[in-house]
């Protein structure tokens, strides 16, 4: 199909996840304000038809207005924090001022990188209105040149609707402003060492002749050259190396011994693992127990390799003896006990060479809970005996579920 016959298809439908200037629901939006034409940039082609304004939260269609020149505007901008600007601009003071410029290219790289960590936010893509609204209020406050409101401070002054431009909230925006003007006070303060210490040459960057990521971006053009994304689009390495050469026993995951922990965590300890890593925290109230091993909410808090405390609840389907294990709801249970599910089924996949596409499915709720030895913040221990008492059965269960189906 040659461009222009496709272009010409356009006009009868929408694209899926973008947008563009000949589909229906811009034509629609063209004719229903009888407009000359359509004034698209590229971040409104890069947003489906439906897309909605973080701050504001209008969809396209409420965004859009006729310009001077009779087009409809259809504009959506890259918000950004400008802390990069901040320390750029401050490192070339510094350096020279200097009577001997020491500074040099990967100075500056330093700088650069410096600033992102005082960003205040990522860059987003907003409607232009609020991007103008943040001028407008900025103006209002004679702020810094160089601060810029978030998506959400933004959404706290502005006054929206339909097709028209914002209305600003000017009590709203000194508000806003009193709130953050401390904060952006500290990241400047902090922007001006960081470019001082790039200034006198005193960073710590040192470039990689080549980084993880350019190693990465090579190797996954390469992946496609050679046909392995026909395999896997999305990771072709795993097809071309044993991801587990060194496979233990299958039973090595109730042999070994876990170590018990040392202490509770504190309230404060919980308290930052609610704010930071709180989804199951949060989730589950104070009653919530276990199903499997009875621990309480509390109790199930461990330690994992990357943070000291972590939460995990996770719903996965187990067997049920009255009628076929995929009718049944998943059961949440403590990571623990969906690990000694997942591990348990694995190895009754193994031991009867057919693969179970759900492995907790193959153990009851029952049966999981006579094997397991809860402890208190700590993996459990298993019952070894039980287990091997109860393999057999479950093994002849999981072949006659396979016969029948």
């Amino acid at each position: 199909m040659e461009w222009e016959e496709f272009k010409l298809s356009l006009s009868q439908k929408d694209l899926i996840g973008i947008d563009s200037e000949f589909t229906l629901s811009t034509r629609r939006l063209v004719s229903c304000f009888n407009a000359v034409g359509a004034h698209l940039n590229k971040w409104w082609v890069m947003t489906p038809v439906d897309w909605e304004c973080p701050c504001c939260k209008r969809k396209k269609s409420e965004i859009v207005r006729l310009n001077k020149n009779n087009y409809l505007t259809c504009q959506l901008h890259e918000h950004h924090d400008h802390m990069k600007d901040v320390v750029k601009s401050l490192f070339v003071e510094f350096s020279t001022r200097k009577k001997t410029i020491v500074a040099d290219e990967l100075s500056e790289r330093f700088a650069i990188k410096a600033a992102f960590s005082l960003s205040a936010y990522d860059n987003t893509v907003i409607c232009f209105d609020c991007n103008k609204a943040d001028a407008d209020a900025k103006r209002l406050i004679h702020c810094h040149k160089f601060f810029s409101f978030s998506p959400g401070e933004i959404s706290e002054f502005i006054v929206a609707s339909p097709n028209h431009e914002h209305q600003i909230d000017e009590e709203a925006v000194k508000a806003v402003w009193e709130r953050v003007e401390p904060v952006f006070t500290l990241r400047m303060n902090l922007a001006e060492q960081f470019a001082e210490i790039a200034a006198e040459k005193q960073d710590w960057y040192q470039p990689s002749a080549r980084t993880a990521k350019q190693t990465e971006r090579t190797a996954q053009h390469f992946f496609e050259f050679n046909g392995l994304h026909a395999f896997d689009k999305y990771w072709p390495e795993a097809l071309l190396y044993n991801t587990e050469p060194f496979k233990g026993a299958k039973n090595s995951w109730r042999m070994k011994k876990n170590p018990i922990a040392k202490g509770s965590p504190s309230a404060n300890d919980i308290a930052h693992l609610s704010a930071t890593r709180g989804t199951y925290w949060q989730r589950y109230d104070e009653k919530w127990t276990c199903p499997c091993c009875q621990r309480n909410k509390m109790s199930c808090v461990r330690a994992s390799k990357k943070n000291p405390w972590v939460l995990e609840i996770k719903k996965v389907p187990l067997f049920h003896a009255a009628c076929d294990w995929a009718s049944q709801p998943d059961i949440a249970m403590c990571q623990d006990c969906v690990d000694s599910a997942i591990n348990l089924g694995r190895e009754v996949s193994h031991a009867t060479s057919k693969e179970i596409q759900f492995p907790s499915s193959a153990i009851t709720l029952e049966e999981l809970s006579r094997i397991v030895i809860p402890r208190q913040h700590t993996m459990h221990a298993y019952r070894n005996d039980v287990i091997e008492q109860l393999l057999p059965g479950i093994i002849k269960r999981h072949l006659k579920r396979i016969n029948q189906a």
